[in-house]
């Protein structure tokens, strides 16, 4: 018995092909985009009512989009943090700078102590230190500025004075070593020890 090649209907196949992923299906949940309406274009997609029955839902895959992206959604914390973080970041740049305006003072204080005599400046002092003191300042300037820019456009800021925190670490303990190591006769105590 040979079956006529007529009567067996070929697989079913799906007129609409699966549709790709489109902008947007992975956004989280709530946020919505509605694309622009072009009127002199023609989209090439059939309808979903096409072929379906009145009042059937659109094809499970294709994404529905709504109008007016809805404001980006930043952490409750994240603002009282990041001002929390500067302000301590403002109180820490104070002190680096009258650490290294009070550089001559300390390094008197550790002469006497070790019993090495007057402590005699290098001509170098007052520019590393002066430098390093408006290092610090511009430091917390940019981090302030790069924090309240995102705050103003609601994305997350708490890591930009933390990063500023540890630039501004660098910058002192390097300064300070600058410092330091301009001294002949600090150098010189260090080495017998």
């Amino acid at each position: 018995m040979t079956e006529n090649p007529d009567s067996v209907p070929p697989p079913a196949k799906d007129p609409r092909p699966r549709p790709r992923p489109q902008y947007g299906e992975l956004a989280p949940e709530g946020w919505t985009w509605q694309p622009p309406q072009d009127e002199d274009r023609v989209d090439p997609a059939p309808s979903p009512s096409v072929g379906a029955g009145a009042g059937a839902p659109p094809h499970a895959s294709t994404p529905t989009f709504q109008s007016a992206p809805g404001p980006r959604s930043v952490p409750a914390w994240d603002r009282p943090w990041t001002v929390g973080l500067l302000a301590f970041g403002l109180l820490a740049t104070v002190y680096g700078v009258f650490s290294l305006g009070g550089f001559p003072i300390a390094m008197q204080a550790f002469y006497t102590d070790q019993g090495l005599g007057t402590y005699t400046p290098a001509v170098s002092i007052g520019t590393i230190t002066t430098v390093g003191a408006i290092t610090l300042v511009f430091v917390w300037l940019v981090a302030t500025a790069v924090s309240v820019r995102l705050l103003l456009r609601r994305r997350r800021a708490f890591f930009v004075p933390i990063i500023g925190g540890a630039v501004s670490l660098v910058v002192l303990f390097a300064f300070t070593i600058a410092a330091l190591f301009s001294d002949p006769t600090l150098i010189e105590f260090l080495s017998r020890q």
